[in-house]
């Protein structure tokens, strides 16, 4: 056989590295990792504790840009002092926490898109519920079980199953 050029190196490289994610965490396994660097167009250069790291700096860096805008501009704009700039950042804080908490279903108490429609509704401020939502699914593509587990339940013909775990899922979401 003859030398292998470099596409077909990095073809037999990525059938290794898929393989080594199939014998590790099976099957789903590798589907969830193909669809996160998919989803991220991460290539197989980065290793996952990279990746992790990264979004942990992403993560890190978008949080201070963020609240170092928000302080200053409630400052410029609203007159906030120290007290109550504190007091914001620590509800800010508080409302990030909720976002990514999970209840015993491994579904959040409160979505992006939850606050969203409720600033709409409350204060009409659009901020665009639908792209918001658009992101929260990708964020949580494959982790979030109650909607997967009413998914399976139509398919088996348990609609009377699915639809006691759909009214859960509606009752949790009107609860915020």
């Amino acid at each position: 056989m003859g030398k292998l050029d470099k596409e077909q190196e990095a073809r037999m490289a990525g059938m290794a590295y898929a393989l080594g994610i199939a014998e590790k965490k099976g099957i789903d396994g590798l589907r969830k990792e193909l669809q996160m660097r998919g989803a991220l167009r991460v290539g197989l250069l980065i290793d996952n504790d990279r990746l992790d790291k990264a979004f942990e700096i992403l993560a890190t860096t978008l949080y201070g840009n963020i609240m170092t805008t928000a302080l200053s501009a409630l400052a410029d704009s609203e007159g906030f002092g120290e007290k109550r700039l504190r007091r914001f950042k620590e509800a800010y804080d508080y409302k990030s926490m909720c976002l990514v908490s999970l209840d015993q279903y491994a579904e959040h108490f409160v979505t992006f898109e939850d606050m969203a429609i409720d600033l709409k509704k409350r204060y009409n401020i659009d901020m665009n519920a639908e792209m918001i939502a658009s992101n929260q699914e990708v964020i949580d593509k494959g982790r979030r079980v109650l909607p997967n587990v009413i998914k399976l339940l139509e398919h088996e013909n348990q609609h009377e199953a699915a639809d006691v775990l759909r009214e859960h899922l509606h009752e949790a979401v009107a609860v915020w």
